[in-house]
């Protein structure tokens, strides 16, 4: 990689071309006990949910899924599930998607253990029958704390968490670039902290804003 690439961090799951990968997140699977035909969809909030799921039975690729983004999607997908439809990118776009559509299903959410979003609560208030269960953890990866970041540096954040990661290991200054990939990210930054923020919600979308900053 090149100055301007390596100047370029990506704290997210998965690496991306074209810039530096901090792995700042690990993730644990849970195996609890699920029976998938007793729901009428899934609702999915990250790639991370998916992985879960294949690891407690393959009876989960029977029941529709709503994802958060097309990204999670496209994790669906390519592990034989069944696409309902695709959010906004966000926690608040699922909660209108289920309340405007699919009020009369039974539905199963495959929740990690800290949520960014409430989501769940607007379905519930709204009488929509949810059950949600804690399928993953996400901590922060130790091995990056000793990494040296510029101080002109380009961070993309990828999720609320990640930003709460990189705030227990690093000091955030204002003199650092900073992409959010949607609002509910943008929302665990210090409030004296700018940021950009791209019109689509994906990785590919927050890469290519930081590399035109």
């Amino acid at each position: 990689m090149n100055l301007t690439e390596n100047s370029i961090f990506l704290f997210s799951k998965t690496p991306h071309s074209g810039v530096t990968h901090l792995p700042i997140l690990e993730t644990l699977f849970f195996q609890p006990a699920i029976d998938f035909s007793r729901y009428d969809a899934i609702v999915l909030t990250s790639k991370q949910a998916v992985a879960a799921l294949e690891k407690i039975s393959p009876d989960w690729r029977s029941v529709p899924v709503l994802s958060v983004s097309s990204k999670t999607a496209e994790t669906v997908r390519k592990a034989g599930g069944k696409l309902l439809e695709t959010g906004g990118g966000y926690g608040d776009s699922l909660a209108e998607i289920i309340i405007k559509k699919y009020a009369s299903y039974r539905w199963l959410y495959p929740r990690p253990r800290v949520v960014a979003s409430d989501f769940k609560e607007s379905v519930l208030k709204a009488g929509v029958k949810m059950d949600a269960l804690i399928v993953y953890e996400t901590t922060c990866n130790p091995a990056c704390q000793n990494i040296e970041l510029p101080d002109d540096a380009t961070l993309i954040f990828t999720s609320p968490f990640t930003v709460a990661c990189f705030l227990e290991f690093f000091e955030l200054k204002t003199s650092h670039k900073v992409v959010v990939i949607g609002k509910t990210t943008a929302k665990a930054l210090p409030r004296q902290i700018k940021y950009c923020m791209p019109d689509e919600a994906t990785v590919d979308a927050a890469v290519l804003l930081a590399q035109k900053l």
